[in-house]
């Protein structure tokens, strides 16, 4: 009468219990063992076999109906564990500490390259830096390792890049080594030279052009060919520039679209200023880093009141004559847009959600509560907390500092290496 489980009293299982049994007995009665008089009876042997496995039922099947309560709130209480628990489908990943940035001019690069730069610092990271106290690395020239092969840091090897520098990317990865990720980021056209203009005050550089009247000068053809560069390095079609494309072939459309191409196979993520909290987003993934790390703040900003409005038909004029800038944007807009596509639209606004919500959470705790302070007040108080001050460092004061860190990590490995070799055996 016991509800013993179905796979016991299976037709095979009673059947293999049958020559257990059978074995047992005929053993315990055809050897020398000593036992007692009864079980030298197969059939007592068999049936004391019997009893004692129904016991063992009994017994079992008695825990079980003890136990069954305390099990059942075992596992409601494991199930509400794991419901509180936000499990993630996305394969884990390491952290990348192997990054090539291209710091575009004007493109909110300053405030791209601060997250680069407090990374580097906070984890010990190697930055390619010149030894003088300077922001570009070979522009207008191409990037070559050999301006950095002076530096006392050069021995220690290289992680991350993220100065302003004509980009060639074979040069890069060579002083990166490993498997670095490239990133860049690229700025409506239009909107760029405009920032341009008045940031490096081209209205000198123009003999007192005005902005409006430099469209005007391009209406007028007066500047269709001209590819004149302020310090040799800033001017028409910037972001094919700064990667490194060469001047004298902005109007030839065939070299421009296979460089283009290039570019989309070498670097892992362009981002889009206009799509900043998304970038940061698909950049978080990318690198696999924590949102922490990539919290900004606008560096280097111009106040909107300094910004020139432009007409729909001077944005399309000055489109026009940055054409080859324009149909990189435009490639860039549109491989940005499919991987915001592929990412997932409601993805996407859950990761920006948590992005804002770690962001609003360091700037109160960077500013004890005061949420009023824009521009440069809200510099200033983020410099005067000592937790917070490095998402509001300058760009030179940083590269001071990480330069000073790793000067002294220089020191260290050459100390090192010279005691090892001091205590090695002749």
């Amino acid at each position: 009468y016991l509800k013993l489980p179905v796979h016991i009293i299976s037709k095979k299982n009673i059947k293999t219990c049958h020559s257990v049994f059978k074995f047992t007995c005929v053993r315990m009665t055809f050897t020398n063992v000593q036992v007692p008089m009864f079980l030298k009876s197969k059939r007592n042997c068999f049936l004391l076999v019997l009893i004692g496995i129904i016991s063992l039922c009994v017994v079992f099947q008695w825990n079980i109906q003890d136990k069954s309560k305390n099990i059942d709130f075992l596992l409601s209480d494991v199930r509400r564990k794991l419901a509180s628990i936000e499990f993630s489908t996305e394969p884990a990943c390491e952290p990348k500490r192997k990054i090539g940035f291209l710091k575009m001019h004007k493109c909110a690069s300053t405030t791209l390259q601060n997250v680069f730069f407090r990374y580097a610092h906070i984890n010990d990271l190697n930055v390619i830096l010149p030894l003088k106290r300077w922001n570009y690395l070979g522009s207008p020239d191409l990037f070559s390792i050999k301006l950095v092969e002076e530096t006392p840091w050069h021995h220690l090897g290289y992680d991350i890049m993220a100065l302003h520098t004509r980009w060639d990317h074979n040069s890069i990865k060579q002083a990166l080594s490993g498997d670095p990720a490239f990133v860049t980021i690229v700025r409506e056209p239009a909107e760029l030279f405009e920032s341009l203009y008045g940031y490096y005050n081209f209205q000198n550089f123009f003999k007192n052009l005005t902005f409006f009247s430099f469209l005007d000068k391009l209406e007028d053809g007066g500047f269709e060919k001209k590819n004149n560069r302020f310090m040799g390095k800033i001017g028409k079609n910037q972001m094919l520039f700064d990667l490194g494309f060469p001047v004298k072939y902005f109007d030839n459309e065939e070299k421009v679209k296979k460089f283009v191409e290039e570019v989309k196979n070498n670097f892992h993520l362009v981002m889009v200023t206009d799509k900043m909290d998304e970038s940061i987003v698909l950049l978080k993934h990318l690198l696999c880093w924590d949102y922490k790390d990539l919290v900004i703040l606008k560096l280097n900003a111009r106040a909107e009141s300094k910004k020139k409005k432009l007409s729909p038909a001077q944005t399309e004029k000055l489109r026009k004559w940055l054409k080859a800038d324009n149909f990189l944007y435009l490639t860039f807009r549109e491989v940005f847009d499919k991987k915001v596509e592929e990412f997932g639209y409601e993805k996407m606004e859950e990761e920006k959600q948590k992005l804002s919500t770690i962001r609003n959470q360091i700037m109160e705790e960077c500013l004890s509560g005061k949420k009023d302070l824009t521009g440069d007040s809200l510099i200033k108080a983020m410099r005067k907390s000592a937790g917070c001050r490095l998402y509001a460092l300058d760009e030179y004061d940083f590269l001071d500092e990480i330069k000073a860190a790793q000067w002294k990590r220089a020191d260290k490995a050459v100390l090192q290496s010279l005691g090892s070799t001091e205590n090695s055996p002749n």
